[in-house]
Formats: C-alpha cells, structure tokens, sequence
C-alpha cells in the first residue's frame, strides 16, 4: 500500500513530518512520499528523527513543483530525487522571489480583487498570517468566508470549494481574482528537467482536477502533455478523479509505457477533504 503525494508543515501541510511517519504507520503503508511544494525541506527535517523507530515502510524522496503551462499554473511531482540536487536547484531558481515576497504579493492582489468585488473582509492588519509558511490563496479564502454576507456576491461554486476558487477563478484570465503567477515559477519544460537532473522520475498529479479545462476537453489536454513532454508517470489513483477518469490514464500509460502512482495530496486540517493519509494499492 502506498501514499506518495503528501503535505507538510514545511509546505502548506499541518501536520509534521513526524506526525506523518506516524500515521502512514498506523495506516500499515508500504510506501510514503512527502511531496511539499517547491521544497525539499522535509527530508533535512527527517535527518534529525529515528525514522526506524517510528516508520518501517520506505520512503521515496519526492517534490511538487508548480509550474506555468501556457499562462497557466499546473505541478509536476518529481520521484526518487537527489535532494541535495533539487535544494541547490530550487535556491538557483528562487533566488531573487522568495516564497514570502510571492504570497505578499499574491495576497495584495486577492485582496484587491475581493474589495473590488465588494465583498466584506477584515482589516490587512488584522488578518494573521505567515508568508514564510502559509499560502494567500487560503488565507484570503479563509477571511472572505468568516462573512457570510459574501456569499450571494460569489459564485456558488467559488464559496463551497476551494479547489474551485484556486483552480478554476484564480486561474481565469476573465474573471476579476485572476492571478498571473507564469513568470514566477518555472515552466513545465524547466521543472521536468530539473527533476531529471536531480535523478528523478518525472509524474504528472492530478491531471483531470484544473478546473479551467473544459470537460470535454481534458483528454486532449492529457495527450497534449504526454506527446510534447518528457514525463515519466501519472498519478493515476488520485481522490477526485471518477472512475472512467481513473481507467482512463490507467489505460493511457499502459499504451505508453509509463509509470503509475497515487496517492492522497494530504494536507491536513488546510484541505478537510484530504483530512487523512490514503492506502492505495499500486501496480507498475
């Protein structure tokens, strides 16, 4: 049994690498990947613990790397790497936009946005945060929802679902909470070789989740990635995909001749819906 897409403290996860050993224990997986985003930090946190005595599964270091896919965000998962390779290249590639300057500026730009949309939010300084560790993308989700007056102001499906409000309005172009993050991050090209060179398996997660994909067009967009990208694998057991989605890239890298994974994108109490580890039987 296996779970290799989760969350921690050192990304947008709430519980410690430590608490993750544990539970994926308790859950008798065989198999863990702790695949914060952009960072690698996790695996320095494990140097300092008797990963032995807590956890007797194997652990694969693992990273998920947001990147930018024609104006658009999407993430990569790289498997197997070397992490003092893929911390070198993070520092490279990030070494004028820290994560703390990016979310600031995200976080302005949603705040304007929500002001514009004349919804009700607290006050700037009032709002607690840490852009070192939190993300703004929850954070201003969180404060516009403390105000139910905002709802009849919002989109139904934007109140109800936070993937909604990220993956399909943040990320539309037309809609008034658009945030550009293109030219911060890599593109899918960059991380897929980064991931490469850091000796590493190159898996497309969720693939079937970004909202600002048509439905009827989500398996040309699929096929489009594995025709003109050098990936490895996909993720293909994953919480929200349905059951033809799932036998569908089940299929697909059969044809092809690719890796397959999955797993739960635990991030603890910061996604209810993905609120505990998930065993998943794996095949290659």
């Amino acid at each position: 049994m296996i779970d290799l897409h989760i969350h921690t403290t050192n990304s947008d996860g709430t519980d410690s690498v430590e608490e993750i050993l544990k539970k994926a224990e308790k859950l008798k997986l065989n198999y863990i990947s702790i695949s914060d985003h952009d960072t690698c930090k996790g695996y320095d946190e494990l140097k300092n613990i008797d990963v032995e005595s807590i956890y007797s599964g194997k652990i694969i270091p693992g990273i998920e790397l947001k990147c930018s896919y024609k104006g658009r965000t999407i993430e990569v998962l790289g498997y197997n790497i070397n992490v003092e390779k893929m911390n070198n290249w993070i520092t490279t590639f990030y070494k004028d936009k820290s994560k703390a300057d990016l979310q600031i500026k995200y976080f302005n730009l949603l705040y304007e946005g929500c002001q514009k949309l004349g919804l009700t939010l607290s006050k700037k300084e009032d709002i607690i945060w840490n852009p070192e560790v939190d993300w703004a993308s929850v954070t201003i989700y969180s404060d516009f929802k403390k105000y139910p007056e905002n709802e009849k102001k919002l989109p139904a499906d934007l109140w109800t679902e936070f993937s909604t409000f990220t993956r399909k309005y943040c990320a539309d172009p037309n809609y008034i909470l658009h945030i550009d993050k293109s030219k911060d991050y890599p593109s899918l090209e960059v991380a897929i070789n980064a991931i490469k060179e850091a000796d590493g398996l190159a898996f497309m997660p969720h693939i079937f989740i970004y909202k600002w994909v048509e439905q009827e067009e989500k398996k040309a967009f699929v096929e489009e990635i594995v025709e003109n990208y050098d990936i490895d694998g996909f993720e293909c057991y994953y919480p929200d995909f349905s059951e033809e989605q799932k036998k569908y890239i089940l299929n697909l890298c059969n044809k092809k001749g690719l890796y397959k994974s999955g797993g739960s994108d635990y991030h603890g109490k910061n996604k209810p819906e993905r609120y505990e580890l998930r065993r998943t039987r794996c095949t290659r």
